[in-house]
Parts: C-alpha cells; structure tokens; sequence
C-alpha cells in the first residue's frame, strides 16, 4: 500500500470542545485528540480497531503502527513519530494511508487524517480522523443524488425520503456506537417506538412527517430519531431506564394524537437496554418490536368502542 500525504500551514486556531468527536464519530470509523506525544487524550464514542474506543485512552498511536520499516511503501513506527513530532513543532495537517493493529491480531490499512491541536497559541496536540479504507460507501437518499427517477432501495440510504430522520439500518448502526460508551459508564439507555399502524395507510405519510415535527421539538439533542418502517418512528434515548421511559410512554399516548392528522392514535412499545447486558442494537430493536406490538394488540381492549381507540404502551420485560 502506497503512502500518500498532504501538508498545509494552518492559522492559529481556538481550542474546541469535545462536542466535535460525537459528531465527527459519525463519520469516521474513529475521531480521536492526541497529546504532542501521539498518545490519546480523548476518543469519540463506538468501537476502533476491534475494541472500545475508551480502551485507547494513553495508548501511543505509533505503537499501533504495524507497516514495514523496511517496505518503502508502508510506515514504520519511528517513521510515524516523525510526522506528530512535524504536526506539533511546525503547526501543519498531514494525511495518509497507514497499517494498523487491531485487537484480533489482524492488521488493515486506514486512512488518517491529522491536525495541530491549539490551546493559548501553541500545540498541544494532534486532532485525528481514522477511515478504515474497506468500509461501504454511505449513500444519500435518491432525491439528493441528482437521479431522482431511480427506484429507492429500502433500506440502503442514510435518511427516510418523508421525514428526514434516520432510516431504519442506519438508525440501528447510531445505536450501536453508543453501547460501548454506555457499558463503559454503566448507564442504561432506552429505545422507544411509536406505532401509528391504525391510521389509514393514505395517511401514514402525512402522520409521520408531523410526528417527526412534533418529536424533534421535545426530544433532547443527544437522543435519537429514526424511521423505522410505514408506521412506526424510534426515539433512541441515552441514560434512560425503563420507568422513565414508561412515563414517557404514557405522555405520547396522551398528548401527541392532537397534534395528528385524523388524531390519529399512537401506541407505544419501550424497550430498555441495561449496561453489560450484551443486548446489541439488533436485539434491542426486535424487543422495542415486540412491545409495540404487545401495545397495539391491548389499545382495543384498554378503551373498546373508543374512535379512534386511545393508544396504549408497553415495555418489553426479560422472561
């Protein structure tokens, strides 16, 4: 693998926060800060190179560094130390393929990107962006592609046509970089779907854009909306537990029917994910399923008569 790389003197800019590593977690396959040292300082949530990203914290990342010092085409690590030692002493960004290690004994090659990290007008240390460069492409929904007549694949974009929100793969995979944050913290989180099967299938579209408005100006910024399927939306919520999110539950099936096309009602199936379950997001989506459909079958039996039913909810229980 052929080594590239790329320099630019850069001005002297403000330290960021660390708000910049959720984000950036999104898109790369690890957002990371290093001290001048090449050491990590900080990491963004998910998995990296095989194990949680938090298990890298002061791992030197010229250690990881598995190319041939004696390949021309690959860095080595005293190679590799060179290149912070550049970033930190002449403030300038470096990019390039390198071969790492991962926790399994493998080794891949990535692509990284790295940055001078400032503080009071002097490097502190390095911003960092790892591609693993076998990762799928992600994809825009069909109408941002500039193909707007070709069929949607279900299933194969990054957000639902109608409301914006994640799509349901997606959705999963957001999920899923949280988990090892939330073991390593022991908090539990909690994921929430809202049914609107009820509603006449001419109107499902109508009633999710509106939930998706009323959700994304009540939900917190931290949690998670997707599109799940026709008739259902999931609201992932970070350090939630399942009595806070039976109450909320509860509000749904209360309040959110008015805001609604036809009131349509709204049936509620909540599912809790506890630190060092091993639930993964497959599993936890499948229990949010079952709870729904637990709600859905109990909203006629709740209120029998009422048009439309009023909305139950329910939380999926380990038997």
């Amino acid at each position: 693998m052929t080594s590239s790389s790329s320099s630019l003197s850069l001005p002297h800019l403000p330290a960021s926060g660390q708000s910049w590593l959720a984000v950036a977690a999104m898109l790369a396959d690890l957002a990371f800060e290093t001290d001048t040292t090449g050491r990590f300082t900080a990491c963004g949530p998910g998995k990296a190179l095989g194990q949680p990203a938090a298990g890298l914290i002061g791992v030197e990342l010229a250690m990881l560094v598995a190319g041939d010092p004696l390949a021309r085409q690959e860095l080595g690590t005293s190679q590799f130390r060179a290149i912070i030692a550049t970033i930190c002493s002449e403030c300038v960004a470096w990019h390039g393929n390198v071969r790492l290690a991962q926790l399994h004994g493998g080794t891949a090659v990535f692509r990284l990107a790295l940055a001078p990290r400032m503080s009071g007008g002097s490097v502190i240390g390095t911003y960092g962006l790892l591609f693993d460069m076998d990762t799928a492409e992600l994809s825009l929904p069909d109408h941002h592609t500039g193909h707007p007549d070709d069929p949607v694949s279900p299933g194969n974009t990054m957000l639902d046509g109608d409301t914006g929100l994640w799509s349901s793969r997606n959705f999963g995979d957001e999920i899923a970089r949280r988990l090892d944050r939330l073991d390593v913290e022991e908090q539990p989180g909690t994921l929430i779907y809202l049914g609107f099967s009820r509603s006449p299938a001419k109107l499902r579209s109508a009633v999710a854009i509106r939930l998706a408005e009323e959700l994304r100006d009540i939900v917190r910024p931290t949690d998670l909306l997707g599109r799940i399927d026709e008739s259902t939306i999931g609201l992932w919520c970070d350090n939630m537990d399942h009595l806070t999110g039976g109450e909320r539950a509860a509000k749904f099936c209360a309040s959110l029917p008015a805001m609604l096309p036809e009131h349509a009602s709204i049936t509620v199936g909540v599912a809790p994910r506890w630190a060092g379950s091993g639930d993964d997001a497959p599993s936890v989506m499948e229990h949010a399923a079952v709870a729904l459909r637990l709600a859905d079958m109990a909203t006629e039996r709740v209120n029998p008569g009422t048009e439309p039913p009023a909305g139950a909810w329910r939380v999926w229980q380990r038997d």
